[in-house]
């Protein structure tokens, strides 16, 4: 399915989502126009609704957490595929980034991939026991600019591996992200006034991402946020828990 394709399907299931746990929510038909229009239109009631992620770092360039959590996934993936042809452990491995200050290029995450699967092998080939390198021990150029570690812990009996990435990111109050994201979207409600009486914003919040998390806290629901949208709401994967945020 081609990217916009995907992107629209995606956009669609979540709205369906918000119908359906939004008692607010008209229950007539959706649409979903093409832009400048909002990415969901309620036509009977002139309701839009723009659709947006709740990401770590967001702003015009994307989140790089989240562009980090996606890279450093794939990387294990790929580590884990190069180790298990050579080798079949049963294994728990773990890889920890603690630097952060950019992302993996695409010739860099070969690199990584071969030198965790290598690590890997010369750790487990002889003897299992549980053991770590660190990128110090590693004294590999790229281990140290990305400040990798591996956790390597064997598993009792037989069955898959699992290989994880894991990353600590530094989170602002709940409340400054919230902000950042109408701030975000600000600028895009003066067009969709043109063919809304309303404009609401659905945030979702994915816990398949740990840069995408939103933690609760009941003093939101009393803090009023700037913002030209008449209703924010947040969406709650995968529950699909609602929360509104007053705003003004």
């Amino acid at each position: 399915m081609p990217a916009c394709a995907d992107k629209k399907a995606k956009e669609l299931e979540r709205l369906l989502a918000f119908q359906s746990a939004c008692s607010e929510c008209p229950r007539s038909i959706l649409t979903q126009p093409e832009p400048p229009a909002p990415d969901g239109l309620f036509p009977e009631s002139k309701l839009g609704i723009e659709i947006t992620e709740y990401l770590l770092g967001q702003g015009k360039r994307g989140s790089l957490p989240r562009q980090q959590e996606t890279v450093h996934q794939r990387i294990a993936e790929h580590a884990q595929s190069l180790y298990e042809a050579r080798l079949s452990r049963h294994l728990q491995v773990s890889i920890l980034w603690t630097i952060f200050h950019a992302c993996p290029t695409l010739r860099e995450e070969e690199q990584i991939a071969q030198t965790i699967a290598w690590h890997v092998f010369e750790n487990t080939s002889v003897q299992l026991q549980i053991c770590r390198v660190s990128w110090k021990e590693a004294m590999d150029p790229l281990f140290t600019k990305y400040g990798i570690e591996i956790s390597i812990c064997p598993i009792p009996g037989v069955g898959k591996s699992c290989w994880s990435s894991m990353a600590c990111f530094s989170f602002p109050p709940e409340a400054t992200r919230i902000q950042n994201v109408l701030d975000e979207k600000e600028s895009r409600v003066a067009d969709y006034r043109k063919m809304c009486d309303k404009v609401w914003l659905l945030i979702v919040a994915s816990r398949e991402c740990f840069s995408s998390q939103y933690t609760r806290d009941s003093r939101l629901a009393q803090m009023q946020f700037n913002s030209s949208f008449d209703r924010v709401f947040l969406l709650e994967e995968p529950q699909n828990t609602i929360h509104e945020f007053q705003v003004g």
